[in-house]
């Protein structure tokens, strides 16, 4: 039994030193290849740098400024700005049309053809009995006048009865079905919550072309995308640039 043993140690003994010589020999077989592999990256790192140096591919004042998520500060203004014919980016009304034929139902269309920068006004944040409104553009001096009522949502929660009010607000001040457009535009396109209007009214308004949900993950990116090919001046270009690469971040 002992001289059994014995031979099972030696076995075992024999094996390790095998394998410990195996797995050396693969090590110095795949030494060069390890080398030669960490020699291509240091060149690629090298290559990457100067580029990047250049390119600054990854610098974003979005992000630097640490304002990317920033709803009041930055997603809201941005957008009435570009909206806004008369806004510095000085492209008229490029951005407008492009936003309102993309996202506007069939059967409200017609409103806004043939706009004039003198038809229309926008506001910010603006403040009536029935709550703040983040975005709200009304037409002037049109045969048909329009109402488009933007809630913007990035991070935010839904308020008690938030868009039925600003619905109800648009009534109130003469407009109807027919002239009301009601965009609840959120990173990924999500309805609005009970809590903002209840599904029955939310079902209603959108079967009468009045609400219509959109995000800022596809119907803006495509929009800016457009924008972007149409754009004749460099810098609104740059800046319009470094925002949809925030946009492709939701």
């Amino acid at each position: 039994m002992e001289d059994d043993i014995t031979s099972i140690e030696i076995l075992i003994g024999e094996y390790e030193a095998l394998k410990v010589n195996f797995e050396q020999e693969r090590i110095d077989e795949d030494i060069p290849k390890y080398n030669s592999l960490l020699n291509d990256f240091t060149v690629m790192k090298k290559e990457y740098h100067n580029w990047n140096r250049k390119k600054a591919e990854r610098y974003n004042i979005f992000q630097v400024l640490n304002i990317r998520h920033a709803e009041t500060k930055t997603h809201t203004p941005f957008l009435i700005n570009l909206l806004n014919p008369k806004g510095t980016h000085a492209q008229g009304l490029l951005f407008f049309n492009l936003f309102i034929n993309s996202i506007a139902p069939e059967s409200k269309k017609h409103l806004y053809k043939d706009l004039k920068i003198s038809s229309l006004r926008i506001k910010e944040e603006k403040c009536t009995e029935d709550g703040r409104l983040d975005i709200i553009i009304e037409s002037y001096g049109t045969k048909e006048p329009f109402v488009i009522v933007i809630e913007n949502k990035i991070n935010a929660k839904d308020q008690r009865e938030q868009l039925l009010r600003y619905y109800n607000h648009c009534k109130k001040v003469g407009y109807t079905n027919d002239n009301i457009l009601l965009l609840y535009l959120s990173k990924k396109g999500e309805e609005a919550t009970n809590y903002s209007m209840g599904q029955e009214n939310r079902e209603r308004l959108k079967k009468a072309d009045v609400l219509v949900n959109m995000s800022y993950r596809h119907d803006i990116k495509n929009i800016l995308k457009a924008y972007i090919k149409q754009l004749e001046s460099k810098k609104v270009k740059f800046i319009t640039k470094q925002y949809l690469d925030i946009i492709k971040t939701f």
